[in-house]
């Protein structure tokens, strides 16, 4: 079977942060791994805008010496993935433009809210230069990775992507003023710009999210790609799930629709699940489908890569291997995100290949395993699939929001759904069993004989590590049902508050003194919720 044309890797550079210390920064590493390509940076922020506004960014600004480093940045990236023997495409986000750039053509290219809009034709004026000069500056540039759904201005100090100027870092999906009609329009100037006339690749991500949107609805993916002809040098980049990347979450059904082709998007360090800093395991779940498909799906609906990776418009997988999210935890060991990378990568490889033949090379082949090590490697590595489900969502059927935890955020989950169903002693209980789980895990980790003392001990800690958090978990989960169920019932079980409080804050002391014991340790999580808003800390707080 023939390898796919695509197999590409990218390190994520999360905003605000540098690159981490990684062997998939490596182009030669990736090259060896047999990938074909790598994903890199941003061509955002490079580009000076001398044709169409002469002056804007004058020579000797902070600006243009600014765009300039960036661009030589970039070059030097590029250069050594070549050298390498590898592709090398870069990332954008749509729209961002220089300050002055917008503030001098604002009237032009905005509308009544100050929003960038691509439907003007100024606006597509600039965007044909942008990436014209793209290319002169960086004409050994394989291609574009293209997002528009989400703008971050962390690493751009002088750009902004509307005429608001915000101050705001994050902004949503501000290419994306009319819905399909805006896709529509950058796809026709990246078709005949790049794809045409420069002969180069564009990689689209399909990155806007809800049930109406491109990402997720195939009724929205098909008004936007059959309104733009094929073209060898375009495709369109899809995540395999209908979402994020998160348990709980269908496979994606606008894969394999249409008539262009598609790059899978697989994410191996999942910011949701730990960031590499415990076991979570994707290889099964995202090849063969995930446990709860069997409820959230139909019969016969595709569930996994292996239903799709030979369809006709599959042009191959690419990998996170490292990035998403935000902040911590900071990982010391990317052994779990590798083995991840290793799997997908091998599998989009050699699709014929069943999932566990994979993942057998590689503990045989990078850990040096054997025999009954492996086996257990593998029962580890299956567990933690089950343990992170229950853990930190549920199998009961109740709802919860996906992202109550993520990075090192902890938040205070909303159970309300859990009491409505009558699922309360259920839900803690699967809470136990999950840490059940996470305790067979550390005692597998201890039995497995690894080739190396500093493999051996951050598979220990970072077991342990894992059922630490989900224990803690645990324990908030019972506080916060058995508290809020009993101020419906005015049954207030105190004793079993005032036990899982202390157990709580006993498991917090634990993993503070394992991260301090064990330099191989991730950073831990933190009892705050995302953007530091009030978590399950402040949450224990109102019950002791």
């Amino acid at each position: 079977m023939a390898a796919p044309e695509f197999l590409l890797d990218m390190t994520h550079r999360n905003p605000g942060d540098d690159y981490p210390a990684s062997k998939f920064v490596d182009p030669e590493f990736l090259a060896g791994w047999g990938y074909s390509g790598q994903v890199i940076g941003s061509i955002g922020g490079l580009q000076t805008f001398d044709d169409i506004a002469p002056g804007l960014l004058p020579e000797g600004s902070v600006e243009r010496n600014w765009a300039l480093q960036h661009v030589a940045e970039l070059k030097r990236r590029v250069q050594a993935a070549h050298a390498a023997g590898l592709k090398c495409y870069a990332g954008t986000d749509m729209i961002l433009l220089p300050k002055k750039l917008i503030a001098r053509f604002k009237e032009q290219i905005c509308d009544a809210q100050g929003r960038i809009d691509i439907e003007r034709p100024k606006t597509k004026e600039i965007f044909r230069a942008l990436l014209r000069e793209t290319f002169q500056r960086l004409p050994e540039l394989d291609g574009i990775v293209v997002r528009t759904g989400e703008v971050y201005l962390q690493d751009f100090p002088y750009h902004a992507a509307s005429g608001n100027f915000s101050d705001d870092k994050r902004q949503g999906g501000s290419a994306i003023l009319h819905g399909e009609q805006s896709h529509i329009e950058l796809l026709k100037i990246f078709r005949a710009e790049v794809c045409k006339k420069l002969n180069k690749m564009v990689i689209y991500r399909t990155w806007s999210f809800g049930p109406q949107n491109f990402h997720e609805s195939p009724k929205y993916y098909l008004k936007v790609t059959d309104a733009i002809p094929p073209h060898p040098n375009l495709i369109f980049s899809v995540k395999h799930q209908q979402g994020d990347f998160h348990q709980l979450t269908p496979f994606n059904p606008t894969l394999m629709i249409g008539k262009h082709r598609q790059i899978i998007e697989v994410q191996c360090q999942r910011e949701a699940y730990g960031k590499g800093a415990h076991p979570y395991y994707i290889g099964d779940g995202v090849i063969n489908g995930w446990e709860e498909y069997a409820w959230l799906m139909k019969p016969g609906q595709p569930r996994g890569l292996r239903d799709v990776i030979t369809n006709r418009l599959c042009a191959g997988v690419w990998t996170w291997s490292r990035g998403g999210g935000w902040e911590g935890p900071y990982i010391k060991s990317e052994l779990w995100c590798e083995l991840n990378a290793y799997v997908i990568a091998k599998f989009a490889e050699h699709p014929e290949r069943s999932e566990a033949d994979i993942f057998s090379d590689y503990a045989r082949e990078k850990l040096k395993l054997s025999g009954e090590d492996i086996n257990k490697f593998r029962e580890l590595n299956l567990l933690s699939e089950k343990a992170v489900l229950r853990g930190q969502l549920t199998t009961l059927g109740a709802q919860i929001n996906v992202w109550w935890a993520r990075d090192h955020f902890l938040s205070e989950p909303d159970l309300s759904d859990f009491i409505k169903k009558g699922l309360v002693e259920k839900a803690i209980a699967e809470k136990a069993e999950s840490v059940a789980m996470w305790r067979k895990m550390e005692q597998l980790a201890h039995e497995i004989h690894f080739a190396d003392n500093n493999t051996q001990e951050f598979v220990e800690v970072s077991c342990t590590y894992g059922r630490i958090k989900y224990e803690i978990i645990e324990q908030a989960w019972t506080v916060l049902l058995t508290a809020k169920q009993g101020g419906i019932t005015g049954n207030d079980d105190r004793e079993k508050i005032h036990a899982a409080i202390a157990r709580y804050d006993a498991l917090w002391q634990e993993w503070r003194n394992l991260a301090k014991n064990h330099a191989c340790c991730a950073t831990i999580d933190k009892d705050i919720g995302f953007d530091y808003k009030p978590g399950i800390g402040a949450a224990m707080n109102r019950y002791r």
